[in-house]
């Protein structure tokens, strides 16, 4: 059983980040765009500038459970038009970061911010974070360590840390590190593993939505001790859910993070949207209902369900990106618009 759910996790990631990536498309360094280049030392990523002089603010930004550099680097575009420097930060699978989405150091994140803060094109007062997914979940951890990060966009997204995934293709202690030592995180429960063996039994299709609620249901201490100390950004958060996410629980982990901030007093213009029909992937569908990827083929017969529909995520597509740009016109007024 529990070699079984580990498979089961490894395939389900490696679909969801494949099958975005895919649909990213992320161009090749011979074919970056102008303004854009790639970096590798301070951090690996690629940052693309406005073309207009003088200090911008910036905006960092994480991609999923690929955890490289696959599917930023086609966004990033669409925020250099808009004024701001947009950097992608990779932050497991390439070389010269962690292999596994084990104990990766949000210091990663920090060593990118203090790179994007000293240049000449910047304006170090203004950085914002951008992630989604996974990439979500290490937004509002990095924006909960480092205070010059003053806004944050998380889409779909965690305020707890979960599970890593290690070699072997095996659930493996936790996620994230700081300062050398794992953070706690949620395991993966009992009940949430037989939940997904059951589907498979079934003939699915597979949503993994179950192993995380389940999870997130086992053991509140646990929780507490995963969950982000989202009272030390310094900005406000825009946290954006589908409806109909099957991957996880994103309007119950919204919900979740707004709580904590209310409860907290975060004194910022925080704000959780869930957009209905909308699945796990919804953001990617920019370019219609035909980009929409609602689910996957796993092999066997077997589909991995994002849940949503094509209409459904291409309509939210399209307001959260409105929503997105106007949220960050507020929170960095400085950007060309």
């Amino acid at each position: 059983m529990k070699h079984f759910i580990a498979l089961v996790l490894v395939i389900s990631i490696s679909v969801l980040a494949a099958c975005v990536a895919s649909a990213a498309e992320p161009p090749t360094a011979a074919a970056l765009p102008a303004g854009c280049t790639n970096v590798s030392a301070a951090f690996i990523g690629t940052i693309c500038a406005p073309p207009t002089p003088g200090r911008h603010p910036a905006i960092l930004l994480l991609g999923g459970s690929e955890g490289g550099n696959s599917t930023m680097p086609k966004i990033a575009p669409l925020f250099a038009a808009r004024g701001y420097v947009a950097v992608t930060v990779a932050y497991f699978g390439l070389p010269g970061l962690p292999k596994y989405l084990v104990n990766v150091p949000v210091e990663i994140v920090g060593r990118a911010l203090r790179a994007v803060a000293a240049r000449r094109d910047v304006n170090p007062a203004e950085i914002g974070i951008f992630g989604g997914s996974k990439g979500g979940e290490f937004a509002l951890l990095a924006a909960s360590t480092y205070p010059q990060i003053k806004a944050v966009v998380a889409d779909v997204p965690s305020p707890v840390a979960f599970m890593g995934l290690g070699a072997n293709d095996t659930p493996s202690g936790c996620s994230w590190s700081y300062r050398g030592k794992a953070l706690p995180c949620v395991p993966v429960s009992k009940n949430a593993s037989a939940a997904i063996v059951a589907q498979f039994e079934h003939g699915g299709p597979i949503k993994l939505r179950a192993l995380y609620d389940l999870s997130l249901d086992a053991d509140p201490a646990q929780v507490r001790a995963a969950f982000f100390p989202l009272q030390r950004i310094r900005g406000p958060v825009l946290c954006l859910a589908g409806s109909d996410d099957e991957m996880w629980n994103s309007p119950r982990q919204c919900a979740m993070a707004m709580s904590y901030l209310k409860a907290h007093h975060h004194p910022y213009a925080d704000r959780r949207i869930v957009y209905v029909r909308a699945g796990h992937t919804f953001l990617w569908a920019m370019h219609g209902a035909k980009s929409a990827i609602t689910s996957y083929p796993m092999g066997g017969g077997a589909r991995m369900d994002f849940g949503g529909t094509a209409l459904g995520d291409a309509i939210a597509s399209r307001e959260a990106w409105s929503t997105i740009w106007a949220f960050l016109a507020r929170a960095l007024p400085q950007a060309t618009r």
